[in-house]
């Protein structure tokens, strides 16, 4: 069934990619809109968690709030842009054409992200002789992870990372609250030429091996771009809540330990990475 069996008569111009944009757009704010839903368990985290009396507390709950705001802000600007409303004017007259909705009821509700950047590869698989696109990032050379740290120390100046071994071992530091973080990276050139990233949380304590475990198990495993990101997103492993249960503690009382990211943005601009913080048993 194609995707825009949702309109008994569509549009002009609201052709297959037209109509999986649109649901790409309308899963994107579903997913700000759930996210918003969790705004009000972050403000009051800070008052139920093992964070220091005083400052250190109201200094989390004023983050909570601004990014509360921001987050609002946010969702706001994306349903009141000219595309949005022309996705849901378009919608209207679908519905005004013909109000049986019992086809909708087999529209999947979310992968149209994904659906929507698979289409947008079908152009570089046919230049490549319908062959899949690989990852730019599988080889690397010397001068582009140099240019990778470069970029990432840029864009996270209170990270400290240290590379070694021609740049094939980095060593990421960083403070979590209270809690001090080093991570290792090791970039491996294998026979065939490719790179493997192997990468750990150094330490002894019980968080430590599995924020390894769930880093391992990470996706676009020969993407150094998005290892180093998610590493990043670390910093806010003391005080964080799982994304999908909402609690700080799992049931053997450790923090959330695994990063992932979901794509949020407008469908006529670059979509940017969000990172969610789950427990490992939280991970589907």
């Amino acid at each position: 069934m194609g995707s825009c069996d949702i309109a008994a008569q569509p549009a002009a111009g609201w052709d297959e990619a037209r109509c999986i944009a649109a649901l790409a757009q309308l899963e994107r704010l579903q997913e700000q809109l759930d996210d918003l839903r969790l705004a009000i368990p972050r403000m009051v985290e800070p008052f139920n968690s093992d964070l220091a009396r005083g400052p250190v507390v109201f200094k989390a709950f004023k983050q909570s709030v601004i990014r509360a705001q921001n987050d609002m802000k946010a969702f706001r600007a994306q349903w009141h842009n000219q595309d949005n409303q022309s996705i849901l004017e378009h919608a209207k007259e679908s519905y005004n054409a013909n109000t049986d909705l019992s086809a909708s009821s087999q529209v999947p509700r979310y992968g149209w992200v994904l659906q929507e950047n698979i289409e947008s590869q079908i152009p570089d698989r046919i230049a490549n002789g319908g062959k899949k696109v690989q990852d730019s990032d599988a080889t690397l050379s010397i001068e582009e992870i140099s240019q990778i740290i470069q970029e990432f120390h840029k864009a996270h100046p209170n990270i400290k990372i240290g590379a070694k071994d021609d740049n094939h071992e980095l060593l990421i530091q960083f403070v979590a609250g209270d809690l001090k973080l080093k991570f290792r990276v090791i970039i491996d050139q294998e026979a065939n030429g490719r790179h493997k990233l192997n990468a750990e949380c150094l330490g002894t304590m019980k968080l430590f091996p599995v924020i390894t475990k769930c880093i391992s198990t990470r996706p676009h495993a020969n993407d150094l771009k998005y290892l180093l990101d998610m590493i990043a997103a670390y910093k806010t492993t003391k005080g964080a809540s799982c994304a999908k249960c909402s609690r700080l503690l799992d049931s053997s009382a450790l923090a959330p330990a695994a990063r992932r990211s979901r794509q949020v943005g407008n469908v006529n601009k670059d979509p940017e990475l969000m990172w969610e913080a789950f427990h490992e048993s939280c991970l589907e």
